[in-house]
């Protein structure tokens, strides 16, 4: 290296310093900086190649109550429509045609337990992961650094079935844990046979649900539609019908199901990345040289992010699926009304999964939006929560006056009909504060809050709602009514979810937002600011050592 390359790193270090804590990328025209200058040849010797906004430049877009409202209905009904195929009809037609098979109520316990057992131990902690992606890849195009994506989504899923491995090994025992809390043998033993297969659809939802982030965030929310409608209707309608109703395969038909579905969707995206040519952007990192795969920070971030919602998951989420076993546990329950609460809890996640659409279109605009320092992230998040409740009010209102139809639909079973219908009308209030306390609290991990508003959950639920819930259903001291009972039992989330959307909004509405853009901005460059690190710990060095470092640093 000449003496001018010499005489250059100190003065680069400084700049890139100087400049990282000061100004972000959206500050250089185009993304680039000036033609020549000294910082230029640094950012160009970390990143390889100029830095663009690609399809996700709409998302950047400042804020507009048109735009937001087109955004909203735009990518919000497409990606509620891909949720709804994904993860609300493939439970939902599988526990409709167990419901017209010859053991209808046993097939429908035994996936009521099923899913519980595998939501708590498997899928949980699986889709709080996701929170990885959902969060840093939002803030980075916000930030104008979409460069960073790919490293991002390899990290996703490497990190994510690294930490899973250890549950994986867990399901080769459910059906025994599962015995030992009481669920009766022939329940068991189908638990056990179906959280053994489904490993494999939980590593393809892995796989799955990461892409599909990131191909929402790049702009091909319709895309999502495509694959859901594909996978999430035809295939899963078609396998669910020849392996459970044609077959009468049990349990087991209800598992295969499943993973093809999973596996058909994995395949469906790999053909969409080959047609619209995103490998590049998403399977190939420009900044690979200085963005290593398995940094310390990283980890760290995965860890932040992750852990604070799995967490949030077993505050909320947990006592939810914790319902069917209480159920199980109410004396003098009768078996078509255990039956009933497992289609509630299925129907349930079903109109879950609509509001996914909205949710996440909440939490993702709101990020891109702080991630610019956008000042209209506020009202953007206020104007989609709004619009997130009409929606959903609309959709309930459906459900009550078409409910007679529905329970016909979901069972052939006239006293499993009967119980159904005197809880149905719990299912309304529930979804209806469900999104609210949702979009209350998509914000709180990103902005690193996420202890804290586990600790909220936590109290709604197990020091508010569960102690009455268990009163009620599980103790004779406030009745004896078996459907009261019942009642009690599917209304322990609603109970919480009343107190968290208070909390939530309360909290949203003294938060500083401009402080909060700060948060997300910064993360979205955190690479830069080790970049500028190195750069000074090199001008640091003695005068002697300077040669070989910058040698090293330019290699």
């Amino acid at each position: 290296m000449d003496e001018s390359s010499n005489a250059r790193i100190p003065l680069a270090g400084a700049e890139v310093s100087q400049r990282c804590a000061d100004e972000s990328p959206s500050t250089m025209t185009g993304g680039q900086t000036e033609p020549g200058s000294n910082t230029a040849s640094i950012l160009d010797d970390c990143h390889h190649e100029p830095r663009t906004i690609s399809e996700a430049e709409d998302q950047a877009e400042p804020f507009s109550v048109r735009h937001e409202v087109k955004y909203f209905f735009g990518k919000g009904i497409a990606l509620g429509l891909a949720a709804m195929l994904n993860w609300g009809l493939p439970p939902l037609v599988a526990m409709m045609f167990a419901g017209h098979t010859p053991n209808s109520a046993q097939l429908q316990a035994s996936m009521g337990y099923g899913r519980v057992w595998f939501n708590c131990t498997v899928l949980m902690p699986s889709v709080g992961m996701f929170a990885y992606c959902s969060n840093v890849i939002p803030g980075c195009i916000g930030a104008g650094r979409p460069e960073r994506i790919p490293r991002y989504l390899q990290r996703g899923i490497i990190f994510s079935l690294i930490a899973m491995m250890p549950l994986y090994l867990l399901q080769f025992f459910a059906d025994s844990i599962m015995r030992s809390l009481g669920v009766p043998e022939v329940n068991a033993i189908d638990v056990g046979v179906y959280c053994r297969l489904m490993i494999m659809s939980s590593i393809l939802t892995i796989v799955d649900g990461n892409i599909e982030i990131t191909l929402v965030n790049l702009g091909y929310a319709r895309s999502t539609t495509v694959n859901s409608f594909v996978c999430g209707l035809a295939l899963d309608v078609g396998t669910s019908f020849l392996l459970i109703y044609h077959l009468d395969m049990g349990i087991v038909g209800v598992a295969l199901s499943q993973i093809s579905v999973k596996l058909g969707r994995v395949i469906v995206w790999g053909l969409i990345i080959c047609i619209f040519g995103l490998r590049r952007k998403m399977c190939q990192s420009p900044s690979a040289g200085t963005d290593v795969l398995c940094r310390r920070a990283e980890v760290k971030t995965f860890l932040g992010l992750a852990l604070p919602q799995i967490m949030s998951n077993f505050a909320g989420w947990f006592v939810f699926e914790l319902q069917v076993m209480a159920l199980a546990n109410v004396e003098g329950l009768p078996k078509e009304a255990l039956a009933a609460g497992s289609i509630w809890v299925q129907c349930e996640g079903s109109l879950a999964s609509a509001q996914d659409g909205w949710i996440r279109i909440t939490s993702m605009r709101s990020l891109v939006l702080l991630g610019k320092r956008d000042p209209g992230a506020p009202k953007a998040f206020t104007l989609f929560t709004v619009l997130a409740t009409i929606v959903v009010a609309i959709s309930n209102v459906a459900l009550l006056i078409w409910k007679d139809a529905f329970c016909h639909l979901v069972s052939n079973d006239a006293a499993v009909r009967e119980w159904l219908d005197k809880i149905l009308w719990v299912l309304v209030i529930h979804t209806q504060t469900r999104i609210l306390s949702i979009n209350a609290s998509v914000l709180f991990v990103p902005l690193d809050k996420g202890m804290m508003w586990t600790l909220v959950m936590f109290v709604c639920f197990y020091i508010i709602a569960s102690p009455i819930t268990c009163s009620i259903a599980l103790t004779d001291w406030v009745t004896k009514d078996i459907t009261l009972k019942m009642t009690a039992c599917v209304s322990n989330t609603l109970i919480a979810q009343i107190f968290i959307f208070i909390i939530g909004f309360a909290y949203l509405w003294r938060l500083d937002w401009m402080v909060a853009g700060e948060v997300i901005h910064r993360r979205a460059n955190n690479d830069k600011r080790e970049a500028a690190q190195i750069l000074v710990d090199i001008e640091q060095q003695p005068a002697a050592e300077l040669t070989v470092a910058g040698a090293v640093f330019a290699a």
